[in-house]
């Protein structure tokens, strides 16, 4: 239960401090990345703060979901908050394989697929999950879209990505949120970011 909370939380939108550069790096994980110039690292307290925001469909499944929320390996948005619109996200968390060890990273990603549908407003699974590598390693791939609902009222058409890669017993999951329309970032720059990842 505790992985479909953290999938979950992927789709939205630091163990580790990154410098005062833009690049971020866990020696303990043995994983890095650089962020544009223009995005910024967020702390933990700040993704919680963002996650509390989160309108979902499902009140008590949102109560479950803060609870068992850690914080990301590393965690970044576009612009500074306030802001007044979908401010684009990405982040990575690193957990245990557990009983998913071995399996196909496909298959991880399609596990959660009935819980984003029963979640999110407006839901369409955009990208089935596919095989891609991340750093020479494999991994899968995955794009939704649904109406992201905020407690002012206001929705935002959103396009969530999501990465499962496996590494020995532990996997990186990496999602990054966008509007669905690219209007204040776009999927090129998530590219970008996911192209300087080594671990």
């Amino acid at each position: 239960m505790k992985l479909i909370f953290i999938i979950i939380l992927l789709t939205i939108t630091l163990s580790v401090s990154a410098d005062s550069s833009n690049k971020f790096v866990s020696v303990s994980t043995e994983f890095e990345l650089t962020k544009p110039t223009e995005w910024h690292f967020v702390t933990a307290e700040e993704h919680l703060n963002n996650l509390k925001k989160v309108e979902m469909t499902d009140d008590e499944f949102k109560q479950l979901m803060l609870k068992y929320s850690t914080a990301p390996l590393v965690a970044m948005i576009k612009y500074e908050e306030p802001f007044n619109d979908l401010n684009p996200s990405f982040k990575v968390n690193i957990k245990p394989l557990g009983q998913l060890k071995g399996a196909d990273p496909k298959q991880i990603l399609g596990l959660f697929l009935p819980q984003f549908e029963r979640l999110f407003k407006d839901f369409s699974l955009e990208q089935q999950p596919i095989d891609m590598t991340i750093s020479g390693l494999n991994a899968g791939y995955m794009r939704i879209n649904y109406s992201l609902a905020i407690p002012d009222g206001r929705t935002f058409p959103t396009t969530s990505e999501l990465w499962i890669v496996p590494r020995g017993n532990y996997f990186f999951m990496i999602g990054a949120g966008t509007r669905q329309d690219e209007k204040t970032g776009s999927r090129d720059e998530i590219k970008e970011i996911l192209s300087s990842i080594a671990m």
